[in-house]
């Protein structure tokens, strides 16, 4: 497969095309499955068809290290062994290193050793992310972790982390698909959390419920009842007043990034560089620029102090809503606030994004229009993303079908925009040719004929070659354009004006 590389803000491959990544993640977080998905390299066919060109393949920590400096190379091999059905079927895919709650004694993650708590109790909320903002034990465990504490052979828990990664990147070295390192999942700052949510709740109270002063923990109660949690949300629906909460946050929460964060994935960085010198780094946000504050993450530097070149901004974004029902006051504005905010750390940090999670819906039908619409923004910004995530039911899925969409795989110039329009099963792109190849793919390659692709804005010769997949609707669609100074439309599919 073709390597991939940086160029600001794109990925590119190794024939100088532009490469936009769509995928989706396939982890398993369960203990008595081996820590693998159950699957066969019929998904990864699967997935080809659907148009996925990348997989966030998951790994636990629980699972790779299960003894202090003891590594599972029997597990490593069968998710390895996923990586090389992804190769065969052309997929690239990276590795996450997962957590939830920190550890597989709340959630998922640290082995048991790992997960330090000076004895303290474990509280579980009624949805499962609440235990970060409810649990002693686990944000102990985690400000142990963030200060390094040592493990029970007296090596540093971060050091055991950065050394359990190079051992991951050293076996993993020889997969020709692989692109990258997602270093942690979802960073949580332990105690510090309570401080973010701490100036969020103040702000709510302030500017939703008119309250100059407030008890902290009973507005905190609101969250975790239901039917109360319901009335913040319709608090929150108003951007201007969202826009309060999160920007109050801001500074504590970059905070963390950069005072814990940013040196822990130095440190992990350092360990993976010592083994693999160019595979990309993905650098996830505190937990909280999930929600929409914005992020202060910086890039990799080594002992130097040089910055590594090789870093991708891997953001997440979900809706408040996420893992519940309650589609009815799903907002999108607030999403739309989301990643705008991860568009201005883009465009400080001046690196790709491949945001490695969103969505997370259930099987409602409104989730086909919520999916359509993250699409648009991605396609806005010219983003890659990989969906959370591949489970039972998956095929089936209103979302399954806003996921199998056209799009430039590989784009030989500089790509400047695109959109597909689901109703009219039309692509349209624009971009300035650098005289590469330029490979689309779209779900109804079988359906189509010459006559449906369409080149505009250049008087030189173009050629356009269709590839449908076996056995599947879906293929690609490969144009050559000479290299020009001006942009060039490729519209595929639909009829003629479908796209204003």
């Amino acid at each position: 497969m073709k390597k991939l590389s940086i160029d600001g803000r794109r990925f590119i491959d190794e024939d100088g095309a532009e490469v936009i990544l769509h995928g989706v993640n396939l982890v398993c977080k369960d203990k008595a499955k081996g820590y693998v998905s159950e699957c066969d390299e019929g998904l990864f066919a699967w997935f080809r068809g659907q148009g996925y060109n990348v997989i966030r393949l998951g790994l636990i920590w629980d699972g790779v290290e299960p003894e202090p400096g003891v590594y599972d190379d029997a597990y490593l091999s069968r998710i390895k062994q996923q990586a090389e059905w992804a190769a065969n079927n052309g997929i690239y895919v990276f590795l996450d290193m997962h957590q939830d709650l920190y550890s597989l004694m709340f959630g998922d993650g640290a082995p048991a050793w790992a997960t330090l708590t000076d004895d303290l109790p474990h509280v579980e909320g009624k949805l499962w992310s609440d235990a970060y903002l409810e649990s002693p034990a686990v944000n102990r465990a985690l400000d142990h972790f963030w200060s390094n504490s040592p493990a029970p052979d007296g090596i540093g828990l971060q050091e055991h982390y950065a050394a359990m990664w190079r051992h991951v990147a050293r076996y993993f070295a020889d997969c020709p698909n692989l692109i990258g390192f997602d270093l942690m999942n979802e960073p949580y700052p332990g105690s510090g959390g309570q401080e973010v949510l701490g100036m969020i709740v103040a702000a709510y109270a302030s500017s939703v419920l008119g309250l100059a002063e407030a008890d902290p923990a009973q507005l905190a109660e609101l969250w975790f009842d239901e039917e109360k949690k319901l009335e913040v949300l319709s608090g929150m629906a108003d951007m201007e007043i969202y826009s309060k909460l999160v920007d109050c946050a801001r500074d504590v929460s970059q905070r963390f990034e950069q005072e814990k964060l940013a040196s822990f994935f130095d440190k992990t960085g350092e360990a993976i560089r010592s083994v693999d010198k160019d595979r990309f780094l993905l650098l996830e946000t505190s937990y909280f620029s999930n929600m929409g504050i914005e992020s202060g993450l910086e890039p990799v530097k080594a002992k130097s102090g040089d910055i590594d070149q090789a870093c991708v901004y891997a953001p997440h974004g979900y809706d408040l809503v996420v893992d519940t029902e309650h589609y009815d006051v799903y907002n999108q504005d607030r999403v739309d606030l989301i990643f705008a905010a991860h568009r201005r750390a883009q465009e400080r940090l001046n690196t790709p994004v491949l945001v490695g999670e969103w969505g997370a819906f259930s099987g409602h039908p409104s989730t086909f229009g919520l999916t359509k619409a993250i699409v648009a923004i991605f396609e806005a910004y010219l983003w890659s993303e990989t969906y959370w995530c591949w489970t039972d039911g998956f095929k089936e899925s209103p979302y399954a079908r806003g996921l199998n969409r056209a799009y430039p795989q590989a784009t030989g110039g500089v790509l400047t925009s695109y959109r597909y329009d689901y109703e009219a099963e039309r692509l349209e792109m624009e971009y300035v040719p650098c005289g590469g190849e330029t490979r689309i793919y779209h779900p109804r390659v079988s359906n189509l004929s010459l006559a449906d692709i369409d080149v505009r804005g250049t008087d030189a010769g173009w050629e356009v070659e269709l590839h449908p997949y076996a056995d599947d609707e879906g293929g690609l669609v490969v144009v050559h354009v000479p290299l020009g100074d001006s942009p060039v439309t490729i519209c595929v599919g639909g009829k003629s004006g479908d796209l204003e």
